[in-house]
């Protein structure tokens, strides 16, 4: 828990005056985020995670110079609210601290009453992809290395692999096993990009006017590949907690609007194909169970808990979601076509 005068002492290093409002927001996993309002400003003030982020100013300096970067060509992207002396980011000994304008009209793409506008959601994404195409790679320092491994991933899991079949149980586990076989050693490969790196739901605000959508959360952009990016947003569109009860054929239908509007903006590299792509979303899901399963197996260290067993109850549903995909993923390459693509796209 972060003490009220803490808090108070950072807003007002970003020029916050102490009578200034502080609330927190939820939603995130890592870091603890809240909103500073008085009359005349109004910002998000966040902690980068130091147990997570083993530099937490290496993503405060790369989202800085990526946002630098999108607001150079007028993409719309997040303000970065400096300190009074200038510092785009506050080192102390819990962290990084960090300010942006707090967007007010904009609500997640996963909110309730925005879960049908995914399309919206996935050309602001493929759009941001396309923006970065020429950004410097070389200057992108890994803020979580290893994070999109799947090898390291597996290797991790297997390390707890007598407990873990014994706390999954023989459905969990067998899903876990056809997984392996299905996806094979490297469903993630394509050509290197500048991705984003958490290209869920959550990190896509739409507004409630005519302006344009905005991706937010830089802190793990690097270099990566489509299928990483475009994978773990279509996991998010499919992801259970939506609470959608819906045939595989609906949703398959709905992962290829989604998937269409991620790839318009993009002209895709060899080595980035329809049926490799179709691939990622399982081989993110199956990814994603086995971080939220070592973690539980691990004591929760990585992602915030409010109960015991919740990270074990994530693992599951992903676990469950990335069978469904894998099953789902022919279907989803011939959903990804568009009018006149040429044969040699469908890989």
């Amino acid at each position: 828990m972060i003490a009220a005068a803490q808090l108070k002492a950072l807003a007002q290093r970003f020029g916050a005056p102490p009578s200034a409002q502080l609330s927190p927001l939820g939603g995130g996993h890592i870091n603890a985020t809240y909103r500073v309002r008085w009359p005349t400003g109004d910002l998000l003030l966040q902690r980068v995670n130091p147990a997570v982020f083993p530099d937490p100013e290496v993503p405060c300096r790369n989202g800085a110079a990526v946002l630098a970067h999108l607001a150079a060509k007028g993409a719309a992207c997040p303000r970065i609210w400096p300190a009074k002396d200038g510092a785009l980011w506050c080192r102390e000994p819990d962290g990084c601290w960090r300010a942006f304008a707090f967007l007010a009209g904009y609500a997640q793409a996963d909110a309730p009453a925005h879960r049908d506008r995914f399309c919206e959601a996935a050309t602001a994404l493929g759009t941001l992809l396309a923006l970065l195409e020429d950004f410097p790679a070389a200057t992108l320092t890994p803020a979580l290395p290893r994070f999109h491994d799947l090898a390291w991933h597996r290797a991790r899991f297997a390390e707890h692999a007598l407990r873990a079949e014994k706390t999954l149980g023989p459905e969990g586990w067998g899903f876990h096993q056809a997984l392996a076989e299905a996806l094979g050693n490297n469903p993630l490969a394509g050509p290197d990009r500048v991705i984003h790196g958490d290209t869920k739901l959550a990190n896509v605000l739409l507004p409630s006017s005519e302006d344009p959508a905005v991706v937010v959360d830089f802190d793990t952009v690097m270099v990566g590949t489509l299928a990483m990016d475009f994978g773990d947003f279509l996991r998010s569109v499919a992801a259970p907690e939506t609470g959608r009860a819906e045939t595989s054929a609906t949703l398959l239908a709905r992962l290829g609007e989604a998937g269409r509007a991620f790839l318009a903006p993009l002209a895709l590299r060899e080595g980035e194909t329809r049926a490799q792509l179709a691939r990622a979303p399982a081989a993110m899901a199956w990814m994603l169970a086995q971080r939220f399963l070592t973690d539980h197996l691990e004591g929760d260290r990585y992602f915030r808990v409010a109960t015991p067993g919740e990270n074990l109850a994530r693992g599951r549903a992903q676990l469950a979601l990335a069978v469904r995909l894998a099953e789902g993923a022919p279907e989803l390459a011939e959903a990804l076509a568009f009018p006149g693509a040429k044969p040699q796209d469908a890989g």
